[in-house]
């Protein structure tokens, strides 16, 4: 019978004992991204609550306000199909949500900025098909070791991400 493969977290727990290092350390830097990233997706647990607090908002000065359609781009939170003819409180709601998310995590609640990330395909090609510019925070801003030197990841990381 073949010997049972050890999991990540064991090896983290081996590797804390031996070294030292703090256990999540030891899980997060060896075990792969926590989450993969996805083309224009907003969904995630750090922009959720700024998402549902900004509909809630948006429900007290417009009522009966069309459903918002929320979507990531190059790393900033945007509502799509917004209609540019309503007032100023709804502005200041939507500007509000725009302005934290910026400095939020998409995929975590904690403090982010705007990093280079590969995107990662379920579908036809299935793998690292790509980098987008999403805000993540140190732990979630994910690249894989024999991405980090492509020529258009470089190009993107030079444009967009911002000094730490």
């Amino acid at each position: 019978m073949p010997k049972k493969q050890s999991t990540a977290a064991q090896r983290a727990r081996q590797r804390q004992a031996a070294s030292g290092e703090n256990y999540t350390t030891a899980l997060r830097a060896r075990s792969g991204p926590p989450f993969r990233h996805k083309m224009f997706s907003a969904r995630g647990a750090g922009w959720a609550p700024i998402i549902e607090r900004a509909e809630r908002d948006l429900a007290l000065v417009w009522p009966g306000h069309p459903a918002p359609h929320w979507e990531e781009k190059f790393g900033d939170l945007c509502w799509k199909g917004a209609p540019w003819s309503q007032g100023p409180d709804v502005w200041a709601v939507v500007g509000r949500a725009l302005r934290e998310a910026a400095t939020t995590c998409q995929t975590c609640p904690s403090p982010g900025r705007k990093r280079v990330v590969w995107i990662w395909d379920t579908g036809e090609f299935r793998g690292w098909v790509m980098p987008w510019v999403k805000t993540c925070c140190d732990a979630c801003g994910h690249v894989p070791h024999h991405l980090r030197s492509d020529e258009s990841y470089l190009d993107l990381v030079e444009e967009y991400e911002e000094d730490a």
